[in-house]
């Protein structure tokens, strides 16, 4: 808990009724002070003083825990497999933030039947990165499903993901990864590989041939040019883990509006002094301003395709990345009734595989963490003269 999005969710779970829980973290004097500086306390925490070093075990202060949530990235380098191999080992559920492919590729492989025989349920990237897009992605799969009487699975499914909008700032965690994924080894195959995540696909379900979808920027038709999200390809090849796990057959596009960066860059002029503050905490003006929208559009052969707009206030790679990583933390631990997918046993999961996606977005809109709209398709309009 001792970066600025443990913070943020100690500070979201402390407003929680009646929860036991507790802070982690290498640094007591950096502890203790996050505590006490906690505000609208219902639920104190305990403090516990570890390191993810490999010189002391996770396992003797998990071994009482129903889940474990983690922000402590870039978690190739910063021991995240300690804590997800002690989780997967004990059966206590687990969440963190982390959008190194590649570690999660290692996880999968090394941890995922481990977690199978304990109960364990690992939650990979419950931040910005992939909740948002794996939460619309589902909730537009879905009202397409309600549309057609299909139940999502077992036919040819379309869907496309257009960031919209994004004002905040660029976490230290986004730049900190960034920096070790240059340095990292692995097969670099796998960075051209759509279903790097989901290495078990079958020859049915895996539709792309590319991370992204297609190459940006392009004219997309009935949407006009199109070009790369920066997050897009941490959350497509983790929505394709989601697809392979809900058994559906989805050809998958993740792109941004061309006019996202040119907004963003005005929202970042529009706060002095946030420049020096990019990749530390935001300022409380960037973290209060700052908004976005993501936008999702499903649709099958022969149907009337569903659109979901997902929209959120406050910085998104702090707010709710912190917000959405406790509120998968919490609905892990049971204490979101109905939030934890009944036919889900243990394993390696993003979270719309583990998660009801339903009960999850009543709870984020209760908390004012976003807003879902159904917009009317209009891409498919034409005029006749």
């Amino acid at each position: 808990a001792d970066g600025c999005v443990g913070h943020f969710a100690a500070e979201h779970l402390a407003q929680q009724s009646q929860l036991r829980w507790a802070v982690a973290g290498r640094n007591r004097s950096h502890l203790d002070a996050l505590v006490s500086g906690l505000t609208e306390v219902k639920s104190s925490p305990e403090v516990i003083v570890a390191s993810l070093d490999n010189h002391s075990d996770p396992k003797t202060w998990l071994k009482d825990t129903t889940a474990v949530i983690t922000a402590a990235g870039p978690f190739s380098i910063h021991g995240g497999e300690v804590l997800l191999r002690a989780a997967a080992e004990l059966g206590v559920h687990y969440a963190d933030t982390s959008d190194e492919f590649y570690w999660q590729r290692w996880m999968i492989d090394r941890y995922n039947q481990l977690a199978q025989d304990s109960g364990a349920k690992i939650v990979l990237s419950s931040g910005f990165c992939v909740l948002a897009g794996d939460l619309g992605a589902q909730l537009a799969l879905r009202a397409l499903s309600d549309a057609s009487s299909d139940d999502g699975s077992g036919g040819d499914l379309r869907l496309d993901a257009w960031l919209e909008g994004y004002n905040g700032g660029v976490s230290a965690g986004v730049i900190h990864t960034a920096e070790a994924m240059k340095k990292a080894k692995f097969p670099k195959e796998w960075e051209m590989d759509p279903y790097v995540l989901a290495p078990n696909a079958s020859s049915e379900l895996r539709k792309d041939s590319k991370v992204e979808g297609m190459r940006y920027p392009s004219w997309v038709s009935g949407e006009g040019l199109m070009v790369s999200n920066i997050f897009g390809p941490y959350d497509a090849r983790l929505l394709r883990r989601s697809f392979v796990h809900l058994k559906q057959a989805v050809t998958l596009r993740v792109g941004a509006t061309s006019g996202m960066y040119p907004k963003w860059a005005a929202f970042i002029a529009e706060h002095p002094g946030s420049w020096s503050k990019l990749t530390q905490c935001p300022t409380d003006s960037v973290y209060k301003d700052g908004s976005w929208s993501y936008r999702f559009r499903a649709s099958a052969a022969g149907g009337k395709p569903s659109q979901v707009l997902l929209s959120g206030h406050g910085d998104p790679g702090y707010r709710f990345t912190a917000l959405g990583l406790a509120e998968t933390g919490l609905c892990l631990a049971g204490k979101t009734p109905g939030c934890l997918r009944q036919n889900a046993p243990g394993g390696v999961y993003t979270p719309m595989s583990a998660l009801e996606p339903d009960v999850l977005t009543a709870r984020l809109e209760s908390i004012d963490l976003l807003k879902v709209e159904k917009p009317k398709d209009t891409s498919v309009t034409r005029v006749i003269i």
